[in-house]
This record gives C-alpha cells, structure tokens and sequence, in this order.
C-alpha cells in the first residue's frame, strides 16, 4: 500500500490475488496501486490453470483505461514481490518430506530483504528475466490456436 512508483512480481500462478481476510484484500490492494498509477510488472506461468487469475489483473488496465500491469509469461521458482526498488518480499514454502522425524508439515517462511544491494540484485534478476518472457497477451493466443482449431 505503500508502494510509490513501481512493483515487480515474481509469481506462480497469481493465487495470491485471492487472497484476502477481514482487513486486507490483495486483489483490491492491486487495484488500488493501478488507480494511483503505480506500474506493475509480473512475470508468472501463463497457462490454462491460471488463465483466470491473469485476466482478473489484466481487467484492471481495461476498467480503469490505463495500460499499467504488464503480465509475462516465464516458469521460474521465485515468489516475490518487490517494492520501488527498495523492499523486497520473499516466500519461501517447505515441503513435508514424507520421511520420519522430518518436516511432517508445509512451513511458509517469509523474508523481508531492506538492504539495498540485495534488492537491487533481485531487480536485476526479475528484469532479466521478465525481457526474455512471453507477453501474456501473446501466449494466450496463442493458447486460444491450441484450443480453437
């Protein structure tokens, strides 16, 4: 809710933006960065399983008449968000590994990273990658040739 100038999302499927409880909505926080002119860039899996998780977030640029969520599509296992280049948000999920006396439940770890060379270097990454990605766009036509023929 703070974020001034940009946010970068490195996602899987875009679950999160259903998430919400009885004080904070993720899908609505999103749409309030659009309607203060805050660009989003994600990268995450454009597929038929999350499909409508991405034309949920795309819809914001169409209802409020601006063009500032950019979805690529890229599989990566980062799940992160990054806040104007200066925070960066980690989660880190672990697994049970089904074996005796280890982790017999899935833990979420979260991390916070404030110090600016990290989350320069995350940066870096996320850009990388998300100018080497298929604009979703794209790849839901192409998905739709796949379908459609």
């Amino acid at each position: 809710s703070q974020t001034k100038k940009q946010l970068l999302i490195f996602s899987g499927n875009l679950s999160w933006i259903n998430l919400k409880n009885k004080e904070f909505n993720l899908f609505q926080s999103l749409e309030k960065l659009v309607r203060n002119n805050i660009s989003i860039k994600i990268i995450c899996r454009v597929e038929f399983a999350s499909l409508a998780n991405i034309n949920k977030v795309l819809e914001l640029n169409f209802k409020y008449g601006k063009e500032l969520i950019e979805i690529r599509h890229r599989q990566q296992p980062l799940r992160a968000f990054i806040f104007d280049n200066k925070i960066a948000s980690i989660k880190e999920v672990n697994e049970p590994t089904g074996k005796i006396n280890e982790l017999n439940q899935r833990i979420f770890i979260f991390y916070r990273i404030k110090n600016k060379e990290w989350v320069e270097w995350l940066s870096k990454i996320f850009w990388n990658l998300f100018s080497k990605s298929i604009d979703a766009n794209q790849r839901i036509k192409q998905m739709e040739r796949i379908v459609y023929k």
